[in-house]
């Protein structure tokens, strides 16, 4: 669905939505560690990385993941973009979350999707990139979870090719041993995908989303996050979420593989990377995709954060950290 110049406007003016999220113990004296330098990260140019699969965008992100997989597991919010981002999108998910199947593109150690099971989800599939990731993430689910979740390591990419595999791969295990294992639906409910097009070119996030489109049924909603396309000016060293752009332009960085570090309220430093892409970009991908745009959310620090723990949150405060959009399949 195509929208216009003054539907565009209206929707970046939109307010900020207050991110709320469960307050956990903080650690108010910072140890030097805190600011440790970031591993090295080779760095794209324009048009770099167009197949995830090479050693590129994927073959980074696999390896940055497979090796801090244990830092990101956690029962609770820890990181920055857990108390200013994430709660934005459980917030635009909640409406469309009872009883509905729900699609994680990009799931990680489950946080997500354990989440969405909380707030009513029937059944949660995730993949992603990085093995490690998602066996964290079973394990996090246990052995109890009443075969609500199914995860299993793909490149989104392949997405409708791995969920295609894993239904026949679901049916050989319960023909096999008659246990109980989570239903891979033919059309999701919901579909999210939590800071993963960060980690791909133009092309691929454009290939992703078409791909996801097709997973959904009619009706079903998508909500994304993203870094906000502005954070390429955020480099200031030793701020709580900052990347390594300084003297980098945002028209001229397109693609670009660029590596940052976000933060946790316990002293780790996690490495994180951002595949540089203008407003114009997430716009022109989501129109191609035939997605209506519902909502879209500047994730920013809050008073609540600042008062909740300002020594935290004052490097990045007053700046729009993350970008959330909300889509609806027509």
């Amino acid at each position: 669905k195509i929208i216009g110049l003054g539907t565009v406007i209206d929707i970046l003016l939109m307010r900020t939505r207050p991110a709320v999220a469960t307050n956990p113990p903080f650690r108010k004296n910072v140890p030097p560690s805190f600011f440790r330098p970031l591993s090295s990260i080779p760095r794209g140019g324009a048009g770099a990385g167009t197949d995830s699969r090479d050693s590129s965008t994927g073959e980074v992100s696999r390896t940055m993941y497979d090796a801090q997989a244990s830092n990101w597991s956690r029962t609770e919010p820890r990181c920055l973009s857990d108390f200013t981002g994430r709660p934005v999108v459980f917030s635009l998910l909640g409406p469309h979350l009872p009883a509905a199947s729900v699609l994680d593109v990009g799931c990680g150690e489950g946080y997500c999707a354990r989440k969405v099971r909380e707030m009513g989800a029937s059944a949660v599939v995730g993949c992603d990139v990085s093995e490690e990731m998602v066996r964290c993430a079973g394990e996090a689910a246990g052995e109890d979870d009443g075969g609500a979740f199914r995860y299993y390591a793909s490149s989104c990419l392949d997405l409708l090719e791995g969920l295609e595999a894993e239904r026949r791969r679901k049916e050989e295990e319960e023909g096999r041993d008659g246990r109980k294992v989570a239903k891979i639906p033919e059309e999701f409910d919901v579909a999210m995908a939590v800071f993963l097009f960060n980690y791909l070119t133009t092309e691929e996030m454009g290939s992703t989303i078409r791909q996801i489109h097709r997973a959904l049924r009619p009706g079903g909603i998508l909500v994304f996050s993203v870094p906000h396309p502005s954070m390429i000016y955020c480099h200031e060293e030793g701020a709580t979420f900052r990347l390594e752009s300084d003297g980098m332009g945002y028209f001229s960085s397109r693609n670009a593989k660029i590596p940052g570090q976000i933060r946790t309220v316990d002293g780790t430093v996690l490495n994180v990377m951002s595949v540089h892409k203008t407003l114009g970009d997430y716009f022109r991908a989501i129109r191609e995709a035939d997605f209506e745009i519902l909502e879209v959310e500047e994730a920013a620090v809050t008073e609540e954060h600042m008062e909740m723990h300002p020594e935290f949150f004052e490097s990045v405060k007053d700046r729009p950290l993350h970008l959330v959009f909300k889509l609806k399949k027509n």
